[in-house]
């Protein structure tokens, strides 16, 4: 407009100095940078991050499972269960043996008497009165005369007696009473009706109950008696265990065995008679 106004045209959009308070569309505008949609300037959260694997679910094909390899033969287990079933037997007649001779209450003797000045066969044979004395025996040639021992059933003395028994050719044979044997002082002594006698042999048995091996042999019997159960239960034992060789050993000193016992049969047939 042209004339002397003394108004100034001023710009809308011009921001103005002013004590007054700014209006909410000046400088705090919400279209600036301090507007209500200002981002967050904190701290993002640290990323959570999974280690490991997840594993992969195979299907198993069971036609191409390898079959495993047999195992090897320990040849030191094989012929450990081959000879110890051997071993065993040669242990039990070895004990069996050993029992006999030193446990054996049986005591075998065999004395050559001789007359005295008063015609009687007098021997002491010096021993524990716990020894008793089984049988005597001598028979004599041509005279049919038997001399032997028998138990004193007539009384209660516990003594042996020594009995004569002769033979008559065509009569019945006679026994008398001749004589004993005394435990207490352990001595025999006799007095045969025949005083021609000069000397007789006796074959004697005694017997030592302090030296009793009846429970040795009684073990022993019931070892062997078991030994069959004991010998399946080693193999079945061996084959759960795994100890093929073991096993294999064992059976094969069965083997072994009954081929051993073949052979001395057919040894027999063919040579033996």
């Amino acid at each position: 407009m042209e004339g002397g106004s003394d108004e100034v045209e001023t710009n809308p959009f011009e921001t103005t100095a002013s004590s007054e308070p700014t209006s909410v569309f000046e400088s705090t505008s919400v279209f600036e940078s301090t507007s209500v949609f200002e981002t967050n300037t904190a701290a993002a959260p640290p990323t959570i991050t999974l280690s490991g694997s997840v594993s992969e679910f195979q299907t198993v094909n069971f036609d191409t499972i390898p079959v495993p390899e047999k195992g090897k033969m320990q040849w030191k287990q094989f012929f450990f269960g081959l000879f110890i079933p051997y071993i065993v037997a040669f242990l039990f007649i070895a004990i069996g043996v050993f029992a006999e001779e030193i446990g054996d209450p049986s005591l075998y003797s065999e004395k050559t008497l001789t007359v005295d000045e008063n015609g009687y066969f007098i021997h002491n044979f010096q021993q524990s009165r716990d020894i008793e004395l089984e049988w005597c025996y001598e028979e004599m040639y041509p005279r049919l005369i038997d001399i032997r021992c028998d138990f004193d059933y007539a009384n209660s003395s516990g003594n042996t007696i020594v009995l004569e028994r002769i033979e008559d050719p065509g009569q019945s044979s006679t026994h008398t009473v001749i004589g004993e044997y005394t435990s207490s002082n352990s001595t025999l002594w006799f007095q045969p009706t025949d005083s021609s006698i000069e000397s007789i042999t006796l074959s004697m048995d005694f017997y030592d109950p302090s030296k009793d091996s009846d429970f040795v042999f009684e073990v022993l019997s019931i070892g062997a008696c078991f030994s069959p159960f004991i010998y399946i239960g080693a193999v079945i034992f061996a084959f759960v265990k795994q100890k093929h060789s073991f096993a294999y050993g064992l059976l094969s000193a069965l083997g072994l065995w009954i081929a051993m016992i073949a052979f001395f049969i057919a040894s027999l047939l063919m040579w033996g008679f």
